[in-house]
């Protein structure tokens, strides 16, 4: 009787630690049921890389044309034909006013490229990150002119690091524009080349009066030739104003969202 009842409270105690034993394990399986959607988590974060952008695949394009119009002027020449067909009816008044075609071909020029560099340039941004950088200089200076500055200037080092990529943004925001300034430019110079070269040369008025002088002929080299340091005079000019308005544009509707105003001189009082 003595052995069947050990036996029995063995097998009873064999079963209850295998009962004990299985729990554990249903509870783990448990908690691993809801670590199953883990495979499709992981694959939804491998998302496909953006597409790349179609202005960046323009302006490589309109580079490479430019280049390859500067290697190959008859590129150059059979886009300008085709401009002709716009710009002589626009503004080249049949050859009858040289003077006010190279003024207006300027305009054109200059307001186009003008436009495409606001359109890639933060003015705001780039004014804040030449104020730090400026402090951070003088900062820098100071510290060198002293002796004993080696922790001020690994904090500046440090600090240096915070605007460093604003700073490369500011310094590689012209190349941005500069196909589509330089496609235009070549495009616009081939035209009045042209324009001077044929029509005006067909018509016998490659001769124009200038402020200084009476009669001055337009394919005269003057390290330039007259027509290019003509184009010059009047577009360089209209282009320093367009770029400063339109920096007022972008500064006023900032100062509007923050709230401020471009006013100067005393605020009135009630």
């Amino acid at each position: 009787m003595t052995e069947d009842s050990g036996t029995s409270e063995d097998d009873s105690a064999s079963e209850q630690e295998e009962s004990d034993s299985e729990e554990p394990a249903d509870e783990e399986s448990a908690t691993e049921e809801p670590s199953a959607p883990e495979p499709s988590r992981a694959a939804g974060s491998a998302l496909p890389r953006p597409p790349p952008s179609i202005s960046r695949f323009i302006m490589i394009f309109l580079g490479l044309l430019a280049i390859y119009a500067i290697i190959s002027p008859d590129v150059g020449i059979g886009f300008a034909s085709y401009a002709d067909k716009a710009l002589a009816p626009a503004i080249g008044f049949g050859g009858a006013y040289p003077t006010l075609t190279i003024l207006l071909a300027g305009i054109l020029t200059t307001t186009i490229s003008s436009v495409i560099r606001d359109h890639y340039t933060n003015w705001v941004k780039m004014a804040r990150t030449q104020k730090v950088m400026a402090s951070w200089r003088r900062e820098q200076m100071e510290a060198m002119r002293k002796e004993g500055q080696t922790t001020k200037l690994a904090k500046l080092k440090e600090a240096q690091q915070g605007f460093l990529k604003d700073t490369m943004e500011m310094q590689t925001t012209p190349l941005k524009s500069m196909a589509w300034t330089l496609f235009l430019f070549i495009v616009i110079f081939t035209w009045l080349r042209l324009f001077v070269d044929v029509t005006l040369s067909n018509l016998g008025n490659q001769w124009i009066a200038v402020p200084w002088s009476d009669h001055v002929f337009l394919n005269s080299a003057y390290l330039f030739p007259s027509w290019v340091l003509l184009y010059s005079l009047l577009a360089i000019p209209f282009g320093q104003i367009v770029t400063r308005v339109l920096k007022y544009v972008r500064f006023r509707r900032r100062l509007e969202g923050l709230g401020g105003s471009l006013q100067i001189g005393p605020t009135e009082t009630a």
